[in-house]
């Protein structure tokens, strides 16, 4: 088992406060366990990761690598490739403060210096809670939709206040979800991945989530392009070392 922290380059962007990510598994909504707790091994010739919950016993997701890039870094930081800055959070950098750049972009890579393109893929149906309205939480306990209604064919139509739509219940199918009884939408929402919105019965009321279907691939906004990218971006020690010191801030 690993433990996947996170960490700062600099003194003047401290970590934030991090809080799990809610999943219904099993029946029951469980938070991940942060720092995050991965299971990694090898499927055929790709690597797969498994996170778990707090308990470090429940899996709640797990990912399939499907592909990998390394892609070489020399010269400039500033004349890296677009797919760098525009596909990954190390973006941020490209912005100004009062016209003054955040970074030295004329500081060069140091040797090794590479990135990793990664493809991954959704093992199992993973569904994540979430609250159907306000207050925000952050446990197991979700905001529910309805604590009047307990069946979901007595629940539609609803109006979404998260999705600003209404919803009937010919919209979707009642399926067995995640160990209870859940209604899934045909039409995926408008996310960078596919996912679809969920309603649920738990424990007398209708509570809220959402599926990512099992073989879907991961996707993140692309600040470049208005189709999402499907891969993530990694840094090798040496590029994280060279974004450390080229930081002007």
């Amino acid at each position: 088992m690993l433990t996947a922290g996170s960490s700062t380059l600099d003194p003047a962007l401290p970590v934030p406060a991090l809080v799990g990510d809610r999943y219904l598994v099993n029946g029951a909504v469980v938070v991940s366990a942060v720092p995050a707790q991965v299971q990694v091994s090898y499927n055929g010739p790709n690597v797969q990761e498994t996170d778990f919950a707090a308990d470090g016993k429940t899996p709640v997701m797990t990912l399939l690598g499907t592909d990998y890039t390394v892609v070489p870094l020399s010269g400039a930081i500033g004349n890296s490739p677009t797919e760098l800055f525009a596909g990954s959070a190390l973006g941020v950098l490209t912005n100004t403060i009062n016209g003054a750049s955040l970074y030295n972009t004329q500081m060069s890579w140091q040797p090794g210096a590479a990135y990793a393109k990664v493809t991954r893929q959704v093992v199992g149906d993973t569904v994540l809670a979430n609250d159907c309205s306000a207050p925000s939480t952050t446990g197991t306990n979700v905001t529910p939709c309805s604590t009047t209604v307990s069946t979901l064919e007595a629940f539609f139509p609803y109006a979404s206040t998260v999705d600003n739509k209404t919803y009937n219940l010919s919209d979707g199918q009642i399926v067995t979800l995640a160990g209870t009884r859940a209604w899934v939408s045909n039409t995926a929402l408008s996310a960078a991945t596919t996912q679809y919105r969920v309603f649920y019965q738990a424990n007398g009321q209708i509570d809220s989530a959402t599926v990512i279907r099992n073989g879907t691939t991961l996707a993140i906004t692309n600040t470049g392009n208005a189709t999402p990218q499907n891969f993530y971006i990694f840094l090798n020690s040496a590029a994280v070392q060279t974004i450390k010191a080229a930081i002007t801030f």
